[in-house]
């Protein structure tokens, strides 16, 4: 039985971690709402694990623990961790496949060895653990129908590139990371003294433009499958979208210098998006 601290711990969890994501999540019927806060909370978990600590053998440790015990979970052995027990049970309530948790674990443990990436199809592999997995997990939660998931990948993806665009600057600094493929920054004659000097000249304007356009195409994709899913998760999922794309006009709107500060969307701005969510007729 999920108690109501449980319900709150992940909510927390949520509402700290992810704000733009939780304030769609509010358009969730009340269950799903709920079940939708305990899986970012699995996933969010191990992703602070890894993203927050400097002693790099012990994010190691933690993530190897944390792999073992939801091993251990699906098993049918008894562990302590609430957040692995309660995914289980989605999983089980959902038929989620075991596949994409194991996927999206093995990205996180990517994290700790690999700082590069040569390539965008490169970046892509991360990217399915790391994010379309994710979408698959949320997109079972919901309901949808056969013709759904390739558009979870992409809103998923589309999410995660947006979110290394915003941290470019933190990645390097507090994590020595680098996701903006090699040969795109070469491409627009880019390099790591860009980053590591926070220089944002021209050729630093035109790669981030290349990359903005290709992530508004995935959230493009990514729309245009939400008719897929069970009408009652709609409006969140396409809330959610809205207010990630937005983080890139905020990007747009300081002329690309997003090492000037963390680029947020206002509040306002993101109660505007949720209201017009809202009044949409056709979702």
């Amino acid at each position: 039985m999920v108690t109501k601290s449980f319900i709150m711990k992940v909510r927390n969890i949520t509402r700290t971690y992810g704000t733009g994501f939780y304030k769609a999540t509010l358009l969730f019927p009340q269950s799903k709402k709920e079940d939708i806060w305990t899986l970012y909370a699995f996933v969010r978990l191990p992703d602070e694990m890894i993203d927050t600590q400097d002693d790099r053998e012990k994010a190691a440790a933690d993530l190897r623990a944390w792999t073992a015990h939801w091993k251990e979970v699906l098993a049918g052995k008894a562990v302590s961790e609430d957040v692995l027990k309660q995914t289980k049970v989605l999983f089980d309530k959902y038929t989620v496949p075991n596949e994409y948790s194991f996927a999206f674990l093995h990205s996180m443990e990517q994290d700790l060895h690999v700082a590069r990436y040569e390539s965008y199809n490169d970046l892509e592999h991360y990217m399915y653990g790391s994010a379309a997995v994710v979408g698959f997990m949320i997109s079972h939660i919901i309901g949808f129908e056969e013709g759904a998931l390739p558009h979870a990948r992409a809103l998923g993806e589309a999410m995660q590139l947006t979110n290394i665009l915003r941290d470019v600057r933190e990645d390097y600094e507090k994590r020595g990371r680098v996701y903006i493929p090699l040969e795109d920054m070469s491409r627009f004659g880019v390099t790591e003294e860009n980053i590591k000097n926070n220089i944002a000249n021209d050729r630093w304007a035109s790669l981030m433009k290349f990359e903005i356009a290709r992530a508004r195409a995935l959230f493009a994709k990514g729309n245009e499958g939400i008719h897929y899913l069970q009408r009652d998760g709609r409006k969140a999922v396409y809330a959610a979208s809205k207010l990630y794309e937005a983080i890139l006009d905020e990007i747009e709107d300081q002329h690309y210098n997003v090492f000037l500060q963390r680029v947020v969307v206002s509040p306002l701005k993101k109660s505007i998006i949720i209201a017009k969510t809202l009044c949409k007729k056709n979702l």
